[in-house]
């Protein structure tokens, strides 16, 4: 019986048996034919619900205004600066552009893409550089920039998405995932980025994405400068077949020689060997390494920075000083690095520090909590100096002076909302780290700290003190 219910329903009765399959005929009356043609309606009804059921699925789906499922998209995406160091250099002196530049002392640290042109690559010493590229314009490098730019493009792309791995200077991994419904066009948000970052610091980048970094990196690779390269999920084995086995990162050139005396030469090629062989040509741990690489597999995911329990900042006074006037902008300085540190983490601290040491290696420290958590530097800076009042009871040169909080509570300005003064405060250090960002530093400068920038040299981004974490 169901065999003949399965061959009837969903088609039409043919030779007027339409009307006998609804009960207009009279003369088959036998109560088998009944049965049977009762399930054959049956059958005929739920097939005419299912197809109305999907014509209203597909009348609903469709309507103005109701937006189709975004199409899948990879989220892990890498961004590599190109010719870091080099560009940097450009973009610092405009005079530089469009012409080869080397960056380094001895050997060449980066190249631009004017001198890479020419055949000048990376590690290749000065004599055969210049030999290559005679114009070649040499520049010994300020490692302090490339941290300064590199943290301005950290800060670009944590607008995006929160998740941002810094894997070097110049390279970064940012996670996607949860944002597709803020960025609806995947490939036009990135190439928002791309020209964003361009406006911004005067630095070309290349942008890959996939769904895991090792491909996402290797596509932003493929065309620098300027690279764009998207690898849909489930392409994944075909963009990675035709590349050289040198384009997996880790392969080194003692590897792909061996590769290439067998005659695997190509990623495709690799992915055919079975892990048993390469485990056995290279090693348990490096077989299965080069195993899961050929298949796109890196099991890392974005890793991003976590809040730390202490934000702290110091600096070594050389010879000591009791000048209370040049302390005095010591502390207000180290306070307005902290708070704009804490700012940027967004959190507030509840407890201040302050750590001195004299010259004859005598030192003193001590914590204070405050009321209400804050990461104004007015409030930080007010406490630190009734610290350092008690601290500072001995007629002796101080040579260290440090600054630290901690006790991190998320920054909730509700609990100063209806306080004019801390709002104002609050949209003065808003708008001071905003053009510090974008300008510098020492764009902006008041109070004691005036008096400091008179008696220290500058960069862009920080004071040039004893001790460098001053201008992290």
């Amino acid at each position: 019986m169901e065999a003949g219910v399965g061959k009837t329903s969903g088609a039409w009765p043919r030779d007027g048996a339409q009307h006998r399959a609804f009960g207009g005929d009279k003369e088959s009356e036998d109560p088998a034919k009944m049965k049977q043609r009762a399930g054959s309606s049956e059958a005929l009804a739920r097939r005419e619900r299912s197809s109305a059921f999907a014509s209203l699925a597909w009348f609903c789906s469709s309507r103005p205004g109701k937006s189709r499922s975004p199409e899948k998209a990879p989220h892990i995406v890498h961004v590599g600066v190109d010719a870091f160091f080099a560009s940097v250099e450009q973009a610092l002196n405009p005079r530089l552009l469009g012409k080869p530049v080397l960056v380094g002392r001895g050997v060449v640290a980066s190249a631009s893409y004017e001198a890479k042109f020419r055949g000048v690559k990376t590690a290749m010493s000065f004599r055969d550089a210049m030999r290559i590229c005679p114009h070649a314009i040499v520049v010994p490098g300020k490692y302090e920039h490339y941290a300064e730019f590199a943290e301005r493009l950290r800060r670009i792309l944590e607008t995006y998405t929160p998740a941002v791995e810094s894997a070097a200077l110049d390279d970064f991994y940012i996670d996607f995932a949860g944002c597709e419904r803020l960025y609806s066009d995947f490939q036009a948000t990135l190439q928002r980025l791309q020209a964003e970052i361009l406006g911004r610091t005067g630095l070309s980048v290349s942008i890959g994405a996939a769904r895991t970094k090792l491909i996402a990196s290797i596509a932003s690779g493929l065309e620098r400068p300027r690279g764009f390269r998207i690898v849909r999920p489930g392409t994944e084995q075909a963009f990675l077949a035709p590349l050289p086995v040198e384009k997996l990162y880790g392969i080194g050139s003692l590897c792909a020689g061996a590769l290439a005396e067998r005659g695997v030469t190509t990623i495709g090629q690799l992915r055919m060997i079975p892990k048993a062989v390469l485990v056995a040509a290279f090693g348990e741990a490096t077989g299965e390494w080069i195993w899961e690489r050929a298949r796109g597999l890196d099991g890392g995911d974005v890793m991003t920075l976590t809040t730390p329990k202490t934000v702290s900042r110091e600096t070594t006074i050389e010879g000591g000083t009791m000048d209370m006037e040049f302390l005095g902008g010591l502390l207000e300085y180290l306070s307005e690095r902290i708070g704009a540190t804490l700012r940027d983490y967004g959190k507030q601290a509840r407890t201040v520090g302050v750590h001195l040491r004299y010259v004859d290696q005598y030192s003193g420290q001590q914590t204070v909590r405050l009321r209400c958590a804050t990461n104004d530097e007015r409030e930080l800076l007010r406490t630190g100096k009734e610290i350092f009042e008690k601290l500072f009871t001995r007629r002796v040169a101080i040579r260290q002076i440090g600054v630290s909080v901690s006790n991190f509570d998320a920054d909730r300005r509700q609990n100063e909302l209806f306080d004019t003064e801390a709002n104002r405060r609050w949209y003065l250090n808003r708008e001071g780290d905003r053009v510090r960002g974008r300008y510098g530093w020492n764009a902006v400068f008041y109070g004691k700290g005036l008096g400091l920038r008179k008696g220290c040299a500058t960069k862009r981004n920080a004071l040039v003190l004893s001790t460098p974490c001053l201008s992290r």
